[in-house]
């Protein structure tokens, strides 16, 4: 794919600063200050260095860790879909009496009995990216999926072909953000929902997203919308419409900033992409859990902020700051990690 050279440059760069600063978190799982403070384990959905999203996650809470002089662990499944391999290892952080544990839920309803055993357990939990069904008083730090799924639903309203016929690619069935998300999008569609013909689900393996989009064309050919929930059915949902030469016959639209999805972006095959704020969601979820630690007072839910970005306004300065949180200085330590 043919990149403008200074758009080459500039992904070049963001690359190369990201994985200078992943690759000290994956070696250094544990972050100290010069004296002992509290310590806290991060068990995300799992560890992906190919997914931009949970590498931005990590490394927030990374910069946050360091700024408070947190000593932080990290545990995660192999798969999000592992919901019983999360479980054992949530039940196993409460067993090492961390000062607080900072969990996104594999699942909605199956993740709840362990993260209940463990606020049972004393144990002070923080819910970062993904909800639970039962509320024990506890923060969550996330994405509004409801909100960002409607700003998505109501673009595509507005580019709608005169016979819309659309498809949705999900990332894990079950899992608080797929359910939110969908149901935003199919807010923001309004009485256009009723076009949806059929919601498939790619378990966040780009491979997979991109197998079910090419079988959810095979099987409706008409269709000329397509939405993706996450990086992995995003990507691979778009990936599999440039492939078939679709570009342009398919509208396509998606959630999530790597640098393949705004590639993909600037080159027309999506039309638009919500962008959340992974640095963010994982700087703040430490924050909130030092201020508990503390005894201090949080919040139920803090929004850790999304934004719709299109073709036409991919590059305008406040949407560099999203898309490129490496690169600029402007922003704040909640939005970037400051340049060394």
């Amino acid at each position: 794919m043919k990149v403008k050279k200074s758009t080459g440059i500039k992904l070049g760069a963001y690359l190369l600063l990201l994985g200078a600063v992943f690759g000290i978190c994956y070696q250094l799982y544990e972050t100290t200050g010069e004296k002992a403070g509290p310590k806290i384990i991060l068990i995300p959905k799992k560890i992906d260095e190919s997914n931009e999203f949970w590498s931005s996650v990590i490394a927030g809470a990374q910069v946050a860790s360091k700024e408070y002089n947190v000593e932080l662990s990290l545990m995660a499944p192999e798969t999000e879909t592992d919901v019983e391999g999360q479980n054992r290892l949530i039940l196993e952080a409460a067993r090492r009496r961390p000062d607080a544990i900072l969990v996104s839920p594999c699942s909605y309803e199956e993740t709840t009995s362990s993260i209940r055993q463990a606020v049972n357990q004393g144990v002070k939990v923080i819910l970062i990216d993904s909800n639970i069904n039962e509320s024990l008083s506890i923060p969550l730090v996330a994405t509004d999926n409801v909100e960002i799924g409607r700003r998505l639903g109501e673009y595509m309203k507005e580019l709608l072909p005169e016979n819309p016929k659309i498809g949705l690619v999900g990332h894990v069935k079950g899992s608080s953000t797929a359910i939110d998300r969908e149901k935003g999008i199919r807010e923001g569609l309004g009485k256009e929902a009723g076009a949806i013909e059929e919601v498939v689900f790619c378990d966040s393996i780009y491979q997979e997203a991109y197998d079910v989009t090419l079988q959810l064309l095979k099987r409706h050919p008409e269709i000329n919308i397509i939405a993706g929930f996450n990086e992995y059915s995003s990507l691979g949902a778009a990936s599999a419409v440039r492939d078939l030469g679709l570009k342009g016959k398919v509208k396509t639209f998606g959630i999530d900033s790597s640098v393949s999805q705004i590639q993909l972006l600037e080159s027309g095959v999506y039309q638009a992409l919500a962008i959340q704020n992974p640095f963010n969601m994982g700087y703040l979820g430490i924050e909130e859990a030092v201020k508990r630690i503390k005894g201090g007072k949080t919040d139920l839910f803090l929004n850790s902020g999304s934004k719709l970005v299109t073709v036409g306004d991919i590059y305008s300065e406040e949407n560099e700051k999203l898309l490129f949180p490496f690169l600029g200085s402007r922003a704040t330590k909640k939005e970037e990690i400051n340049s060394q």
